[in-house]
């Protein structure tokens, strides 16, 4: 498992902390589950946002090129 070093505000810190404490896990399983849960939910986004794409019945698919490009995620 690779090991990364994280910059973040300390109050910021002091929830993580609070919530691994809480949780009687550490620091790093904490942010490794939200770090988890959030691309998670951005996969499942994008994947509704796909599937809605494709069932537009319009013809040659409206302005799908330009609903694709939305849901990409930004650089």
């Amino acid at each position: 498992m690779a090991k990364v070093m994280v910059s973040m505000p300390d109050d910021l810190l002091a929830e993580v902390d609070a919530e691994a404490r809480r949780a009687g896990t550490s620091r790093s399983a904490v942010l490794r589950d939200f770090a988890d849960a959030a691309l998670r939910r951005r996969r499942e986004g994008r994947a509704a946002a796909m599937k809605a794409l494709l069932s537009d019945p319009s013809p040659h698919g409206g302005d799908a090129a330009a609903q694709v490009k939305a849901t990409r995620p930004a650089p």
